[in-house]
């Protein structure tokens, strides 16, 4: 399933997140790249220089970033597998 980009990964999600059939693998796969997103993510604002920078930083990128966790919460629940009491 590899996609564009995080963008193309993220249209992908909201289009097919809610289907009952969706393939493991292809969600930890797509779970994977989002955790590598993140990850580099919060390491290229970790290398801002100075408030200002880290500010104007999530200025840019707040709403990916946001879309990001949102989804990687997303997944991980649709990963978990339903315990019936």
């Amino acid at each position: 399933m590899r996609t564009g980009g995080i963008a193309d990964d993220l249209a992908w999600w909201r289009a097919h997140g809610g289907a009952a059939d969706l393939d493991a693998a292809r969600l930890d796969d797509l779970l994977a790249r989002l955790k590598a997103w993140t990850a580099q993510h919060d390491a290229d604002r970790a290398r801002q220089p100075g408030p200002f920078l880290k500010m104007a930083w999530d200025g840019v990128f707040a709403d990916e970033a946001n879309e990001v966790a949102e989804a990687i919460v997303q997944i991980e629940a649709a990963l978990t597998p339903t315990k019936s009491d």
